[in-house]
């Protein structure tokens, strides 16, 4: 049995013979906090909402739903080098006001989400969605993707390979395993895989394939940065960093932007960025399975860090 009195070994000797690793990583952690409270007044929300598709995720296609929301944040972190806050379907009041919306391969959805994002579009955001979105939360279809300037039929996904062509460029996507079994797509006229459309002081970009549910991450990420460009996103930061394995986290403050880094990578990682707040540059090295924060004021100082090597 585990003796609870024990204390734990975590192979790290203190200067007096004792193995703590927890206890130098925690007060390296309560010190970035001391020295970062003062900025930590009022989270500023970044420019793209991601809504989860929550009555697919509560179906029987539970797994697809998972898979969709989790590859459109990897690739909005890991890829795109941006960032973004998620919104439940259910939760859709708190969408408040993105210039980008991403709808990840939703299938199902409620009325109300789906006119709470008709709403935010006809008042000027961009949406990015794809594959089938009329389906109500019970799978029976609704035909109200023509409220979007949308017309499409129900179609099979059939093969396993295919060419997604929109005006940013041409991009292969694949759906392996059982997905040509079980998944559908949007069949638009002439055999087109991209159309958009202008609602209100808005736009809705489409994709005819269920974009979020392919295997190829950077066609993801392509479509994502061309879409955030038609949205009129502006970064919080550059980066020269094309490892998919290291994220940067940026998360705005009223005057500060907190960074986050963590390295999925087995090469430590130089890793550099321009804050564009300040102007100001920065760089470190991450190590394979570790992580470090970088508190910048919207002056280009550095008012709290961990493990910034």
């Amino acid at each position: 049995m585990w003796d609870w009195d024990r204390e734990p070994d975590f192979g790290m000797k203190r200067s007096d013979g004792s193995a703590k690793l927890w206890q130098p990583m925690m007060q390296k952690i309560g010190d970035f906090a001391q020295h970062a409270s003062p900025s930590a007044t009022g989270i500023t929300l970044p420019q793209v909402a991601i809504v989860l598709p929550q009555s697919l995720q509560l179906s029987v296609w539970n797994a697809f739903a998972l898979e969709a929301q989790q590859k459109s944040v990897r690739v909005l972190y890991n890829y795109t080098r941006s960032e973004g806050y998620a919104v439940g379907e259910y939760q859709i009041e708190d969408l408040g006001n993105p210039k980008l919306i991403i709808l990840p391969s939703s299938y199902l959805l409620t009325d109300q989400a789906w006119q709470a994002i008709l709403d935010r579009v006809k008042a000027g955001a961009v949406l990015l969605t794809s594959g089938i979105i009329d389906n109500d939360p019970h799978f029976h279809a609704t035909g109200r993707q023509k409220d979007a300037g949308l017309d499409y039929s129900h179609g099979l996904l059939t093969a396993r390979e295919n060419v997604l062509q929109w005006p940013g460029g041409e991009a292969h996507l694949t759906y392996s395993g059982n997905k040509t079994t079980y998944l559908d797509r949007a069949l638009l006229a002439n055999g087109e895989t991209w159309t958009s459309a202008t609602l209100g002081r808005g736009k809705v970009l489409f994709s005819a394939l269920p974009l979020e549910l392919n295997d190829n991450m950077q066609a993801i990420a392509d479509v994502y940065k061309w879409a955030q460009q038609q949205a009129g996103v502006t970064p919080t930061y550059t980066t020269s960093v094309s490892d998919p394995g290291v994220m940067i986290c940026a998360t705005r403050l009223p005057n500060a932007t907190l960074y986050v880094v963590t390295s999925e990578s087995g090469m430590p990682s130089k890793v550099s960025f321009r804050d564009e707040a300040s102007g100001k540059s920065f760089s470190a090295t991450i190590d394979p399975g570790r992580a470090a924060m970088l508190l910048v004021g919207n002056d280009g100082s550095v008012s709290a860090s961990y493990e910034w090597k």
